[in-house]
């Protein structure tokens, strides 16, 4: 069964931009602009207010700001192979060991991705 509606939270539409923007750094807020019109029509007896959605999108929020989050958490930088390679041969002491070198480099690689993807509690 299909559902004819979808509602997410303000910190779901921000983590949502945050990842459609590939914003990596930086604690973000959501951030709506109104517009605000007052009037009085011929036909309506009483003033009317008419207040419409201009835009929705995501500000810098503060550290404070309990709604506020973190695009280094939500979308961290890719690591770059390179980069991989050149860590786990410094650490290891391995890059000229061959098998060796390979067999630690995928270790490092999947103790990386494995720490990249556990659940961070919210404190």
């Amino acid at each position: 069964m299909t559902n004819d509606e979808c509602t997410l939270s303000n910190q779901e539409v921000v983590k949502a931009i945050i990842i459609d923007q590939d914003i990596h750094e930086g604690l973000w807020t959501l951030n709506i602009n109104f517009n605000v019109e007052a009037s009085h029509a011929p036909r309506v007896p009483d003033p009317s207010l008419t207040v419409t959605i201009k835009g929705i999108g995501i500000m810098r929020a503060l550290l404070t700001d309990p709604f506020a989050v973190d695009a280094a958490l939500i979308n961290p930088h890719p690591r770059r192979v390179e980069e991989t390679v050149q860590v786990a041969s410094v650490a290891s002491g391995s890059h000229n060991g061959g098998m060796q070198f390979c067999r630690d480099v995928y270790r490092h690689v999947a103790v990386q991705s494995a720490a990249s993807k556990a659940p961070i509690k919210a404190s």
